[in-house]
């Protein structure tokens, strides 16, 4: 009984963060954030001990995989290397698998952690999970996109 109290709980706090993140105005980063990381803890179907320990591990390897992100983009965002001369191309092309190689590095490195809270499984559908949840934010900001600059929501508001 405790256990079924404990997953209706969990299942209330992921719906309620879901639907508060798509639903305030506010930084659509943290908006972006909270919804991923519901989406992610309700696929899992974490423990409420595993989330209390995965939700923090998670925010440590998301904020380390943007901060390399970043390092790569702000270098590279605007330039398009088929369009440069032979040396800069190459050197985006270098710089692109350095960028790919510390990204693994990171996964590896976290993979480890991850494992000492989750189950093998439950790693396996957080990568799952992960494209998912980019997928549909991609879906959303087509329909965004499509609808003038204004989201349909599921309930037609």
């Amino acid at each position: 009984m405790k256990r079924i109290v404990r997953v209706f709980l969990i299942a209330i706090v992921i719906v309620i963060t879901y639907t508060c993140a798509w639903s305030q105005p506010g930084q659509p980063m943290e908006r972006i954030h909270a919804a991923k990381m519901a989406y992610i803890t309700d696929r899992l179907r974490l423990s409420e001990e595993q989330a209390g320990n995965f939700v923090p591990l998670y925010n440590e390897y998301d904020n380390e995989i943007r901060a390399t992100r970043h390092n790569y983009f702000s270098k590279y965002g605007g330039v398009n290397p088929a369009e440069s001369d032979d040396a800069t191309a190459l050197q985006a092309i270098d710089d692109n698998l350095d960028y790919q190689a510390d990204v693994i590095d990171i996964k590896r490195k976290y993979n480890e952690r991850f494992l000492k809270i989750i189950t093998p499984q439950q790693l396996a559908d957080l990568n799952r999970s992960e494209r998912e949840f980019k997928q549909i934010l991609v879906q959303r900001l087509k329909q965004h996109q499509n609808n003038g600059g204004r989201l349909q929501r599921r309930n037609g508001r």
